[in-house]
């Protein structure tokens, strides 16, 4: 009997947990159809079963990335609404900046697979357990993973990745660069300094997303 040849020890995961490798070994540009072949030691048109184009392999990663973000908080009981809606949105921006690629991957395509059309489920949901009408919902859905998501992008272009030690180490070094700022010139962002260095936080995140939130229920 003939040895089984490389697509029959391949699967999905398998192709796309090497796409993760070399995001994470050599960052976003480098990932290609045949590089990932190469890190599998298979020919490109092993992969092709798996995953039709590098499009294709984008889309397997964005729904891998999606499927971790944790729904659970969004049906936590002794939560309102409001509060389960905060708690989801720093979950899921702590699984998308600690994801290898996960920023990055978000600008490639839309996110409109399987997980992602979940994930709007359960916050459609939830926003009409406020009240809100469920076009409203759909409305505050699309704006509160929006900003999560632009969130996302500006905090993993200033180096931040979800760890709370590199948050606060990154807030520091921001204080420090404001201070060497003429604050002549901005006055008042010199004036609240201690705040603009720490934009990029979760305690920030969590002041945005709750008046995002409070924001929708008081227009509802």
């Amino acid at each position: 009997m003939a040895a089984p040849g490389p697509a029959r020890r391949l699967s999905e995961r398998i192709v796309l947990d090497a796409a993760f490798g070399v995001v994470r070994d050599h960052g976003f540009t480098a990932l290609s159809i045949r590089r990932v072949a190469a890190v599998l030691g298979v020919t490109p048109n092993a992969l092709y079963t798996y995953v039709p184009d590098r499009a294709g392999l984008l889309r397997g990663m964005v729904e891998r990335v999606m499927s971790a973000v944790d729904l659970g908080t969004l049906a936590i009981a002794t939560l309102s609404p409001a509060e389960r809606l905060v708690e989801f949105a720093v979950a899921m921006r702590r699984t998308l900046l600690g994801h290898p690629g996960g920023a990055a991957l978000i600008m490639t395509g839309p996110i409109d697979g399987p997980h992602a059309l979940l994930l709007n489920e359960a916050l459609l949901r939830t926003l009409t357990e406020t009240g809100l009408t469920l076009d409203d919902a759909a409305r505050g859905a699309y704006a509160l993973q929006v900003h999560v998501l632009g969130t996302v992008m500006l905090e993993a272009a200033d180096g931040g990745d979800g760890d709370p030690a590199r948050e606060e180490a990154l807030a520091i070094e921001r204080r420090a660069a404001l201070e060497r700022v003429d604050a002549s010139g901005v006055p008042l962002t010199a004036q609240t300094a201690d705040i603009v260095a720490r934009y990029n936080t979760t305690a920030q995140f969590r002041w945005s997303v709750r008046r995002l939130v409070d924001g929708m229920l008081v227009a509802g």
